[in-house]
Order: C-alpha cells, then structure tokens, then sequence
C-alpha cells in the first residue's frame, strides 16, 4: 500500500488517496495524516504571525498577499514533511498507543507505560484499597493523602 502525504499544499488527488487508503489500513495511515494535520497546524501559525505584522511599505497590495498565501501553504507542508516541530511524531504515537517495549516495561513495573514512581504509587494505592476495602471512599483518599 503506497499511503503518502502530498508534497504540494494544492495536491487534492493526493489528499483523496490519502483518504482512500487511510479506509482500507488505518494504522499505515497514522502517520501521513499526522503530518497532514501538522502541516494544517503550521499553515494557521503562519496566517496568524503574518496576521501580527503590520502592513505597509513597498508591498502591501493584494497580489503580495496571494503570494505569501500560497508560500505559507506550501512552506507549511515542506516543513511538516522535514519533520516540523515534532508534532506529528507526537499524534502517531498517542494515536498507536503504547508499543512492545513499553509493554514490557508495563508489566514489569505493573502499570501501563508508568515510570518508577508511578508503579510504587499505584501499588501503595492497590495495597490501601485492599486494607480499607469497606471503607468509605472519603476514608481511603484521605489515607491516601498521608502517602
């Protein structure tokens, strides 16, 4: 399966085998969507920063303004595919969830995809809660709390 991002901000045929393919495999998809979505992201961080400059000078008329457009479109896709500002690499790996190593890790320390700290507390808290499993819940917080 050949999913890829488009490399032009204007590739409409690219965006629809996207979409294509993303509904035959969603998991080979994750990641051109991701950097689609972050290419979108930085597109709208470039109309605002353009949006904060003030206007004047020798090129302010309309013209000017198409262009920087269609610059900041394709500046926006060209640096999402470069790697951008990690923001793609972040969605396809919340999107994935948690990989083999990290469930190794998981099991061992008991929790899923925790650090030490977060294994030792969930366990403190599984040992409080089956020591005052009658109790109330405001009693087991508060014994929690003194952790």
């Amino acid at each position: 399966m050949d999913v890829k991002a488009s490399s032009n901000y204007h590739d409409f045929s690219g965006l629809a085998s996207l979409r294509k393919d993303a509904n035959e495999n969603a998991e080979e998809a994750i990641a051109p969507v991701a950097k689609q979505f972050e290419a979108l992201f930085l597109q709208m961080m470039l109309k605002s920063m353009r949006a904060g400059v003030p206007e004047g000078g020798l090129f302010s008329d309309e013209s000017t303004k198409m262009y920087e457009e269609m610059l900041d479109s394709q500046l926006s896709v060209t640096l999402a595919e470069q790697g951008g500002i990690g923001m793609a690499d972040s969605i396809s790996a919340q999107l994935r969830g948690p990989t083999a190593a990290t469930n190794a890790k998981s099991a061992d320390s008991g929790g899923a995809g925790m650090s030490g700290e977060g294994a030792a507390l969930r366990s403190k808290l599984q040992q409080l809660s089956k020591q005052s499993h009658n109790s109330s819940i405001q009693d087991f917080s508060l014994s929690a709390d003194k952790l």
